[in-house]
């Protein structure tokens, strides 16, 4: 699934991939982390990866993991689920979203000072207790998990099922996030409803593969999975899921990387706005794809970005927001007003820098309450990113204006401090695919655009000359991968208290 840690198509001026040979190659004289070592740590057996699926489902997976073009597998990894999950799950319903906290926030803020360290020390010392309610509580940042993990675990859950994930954030250091068979299996059943919400049908197919998770990166974890948990008619096969690397170093020989993707040929790609662009290329190049539907995350999706998607695979695009501590958080489909929150136990407010709520529709930090994950529930977590809380036609909270992570604001020649959500209508209205938007101590402002054409990126520097009154130098990029790694659409500033 993808979050805000995971992490474009050939326009006018830029080289076409060409699809006969791995592209992109870049010189590695370090060499990837030791952890990234083709099956360096392997503990179960396949049977114990997938104790649900029969051996013949076993056999498709250890098929497609022995396929001649397959690209270098380094990770071998199960969903873990047993007929118990799978019974549970399938007895799950949905959460009615309301702008007020529901009654599971309560009975988590209760639970929570039973079984979780952090709270039980809080109800001893007299700071809060089992019916404190939310507004009254601390936030959690993610210096917190970092530094203690532990003190967010609640101690009445057996820790014999954990699974390991990582998050590397876009600052500081990295966090290791428990997960528990079940809520990674249910971040794939919340995918499933999402995608045939767009009114677009996804059902098993034995032919093709159920899913593609994308990265396009130096290196990256990479495996072949089952859905043991994909809605399906019984004795019909688990569909098979692959996390995959475009880098050209992930693959053993020239076309690989083509022929791998046109025979598996995708139903659903879940991958960011960089290995997407990267993909649409190929696409375009004349790799034959079919995906009913694309899934973005952990990165800002353009408007540039999703006309792409439409006229390469007339598939729909979903943006999803997460976080690797949360899960999924919210999505905005097609045609939704910003981020409707997901139809699950997360609560969303949005508070100011002191922790205080801001008014409907004014800008704050995005904060979460979960309760998805049995190892790590969460109570007013501060994500880092930045909205204003709405609401639907139909009464459900919705992220307007959605910006990752901290907010950077720029000096207009008048001394204003502009906020970075601004410009993105700007260069949005001029067809950016991406951008780098940097102003430096004295006020100098640089533009660094991805832009069909240098006639877009000359209109996108125009736009924010005249939004802060100043000159804006231009240096117009081939290629979303120049602008480095990271969140293709991102902001900076070296002026004193404003980056």
């Amino acid at each position: 699934m993808p979050t805000t840690d995971d992490a474009l198509a050939g326009t006018p001026g830029r080289a076409t991939p060409d699809p006969a040979s791995p592209d992109r190659a870049r010189p590695d004289p370090v060499g990837p982390p030791a952890e990234y070592a083709p099956m360096g740590a392997l503990a179960l057996t396949d049977h114990e990866r997938w104790p649900s699926l029969p051996t013949a489902d076993l056999v498709r997976v250890e098929a497609a993991r022995q396929h001649p073009a397959a690209p270098v597998w380094v990770h071998a990894t199960g969903d873990r689920l047993d007929t118990a999950d799978l019974t549970a799950l399938a007895a799950r319903g949905r959460t009615q979203q309301s702008a007020t906290p529901p009654d599971w926030v309560a009975a988590l803020v209760e639970r929570a000072h039973a079984t979780v360290p952090r709270y039980r020390a809080a109800a001893r010392d007299g700071r809060s207790g089992p019916s404190s309610p939310l507004h009254e509580l601390p936030t959690v940042t993610r210096h917190d998990l970092v530094t203690d993990l532990a003190a967010h675990v609640p101690v009445d859950v057996p820790l014999d099922r954990v699974l390991q994930g990582t998050s590397s954030g876009s600052t500081g250091a990295a966090l290791v996030v428990p997960l528990h068979p079940r809520a990674v299996a249910a971040d794939l059943l919340l995918l499933h409803a999402l995608v045939e919400a767009t009114g677009t049908t996804w059902v098993a197919d034995a032919a093709r593969l159920g899913l593609l998770n994308l990265v396009d990166q130096r290196a990256a974890f990479t495996y072949v999975s089952a859905m043991s948990a994909f809605p399906r008619d019984p004795g019909v096969p688990a569909p098979l899921m692959a996390r995959v690397n475009l880098d050209a170093s992930a693959w053993r020989a020239a076309g690989d990387r083509e022929r791998w993707l046109a025979e598996h040929d995708p139903q659903v790609v879940s991958t960011s706005t960089l290995p997407l662009v990267h993909l649409l290329d190929l696409a375009e190049a004349g790799l034959a794809l079919h995906p009913l539907a694309v899934v973005n995350g952990a990165t800002h999706v353009t408007p540039a970005v999703r006309r792409r998607v439409h006229d390469v695979w007339g598939a729909p695009l979903l943006d999803l927001y997460g976080l690797r501590e949360t899960g999924p958080v919210a999505v905005a489909g097609e045609d939704a007003p910003g981020h409707v929150v997901v139809d699950r136990r997360v609560h969303v407010e949005v508070l100011d820098p002191a922790g205080r709520p801001v008014a409907p529709g004014e800008r704050g930090e995005v904060v979460v309450t979960v309760d998805e994950n049995p190892y790590l529930p969460l109570l007013r977590y501060r994500t880092g990113d930045h909205a204003a809380l709405g609401s639907t036609a139909d009464g459900r909270p919705v992220l307007l204006g959605l910006e990752g992570r901290a907010a950077v604001r720029y000096l207009d020649a008048s001394g204003v401090a502009r906020p970075s959500v601004d410009a993105t209508q700007v260069l949005q209205a001029a067809g950016l695919v991406a951008w780098h938007v940097h102003q430096d101590a004295a006020g100098g402002v640089l533009l660094r655009a991805v832009a069909p054409d240098v006639l877009a990126a000359q209109a996108a520097a125009r736009a924010v000359r005249d939004w802060l009154g100043r000159d804006v130098a231009l240096d117009v990029l081939d290629d979303v991968a120049d602008l480095g790694p990271g969140k293709p659409a991102r902001w900076s500033s070296d002026v004193p208290g404003l980056g």
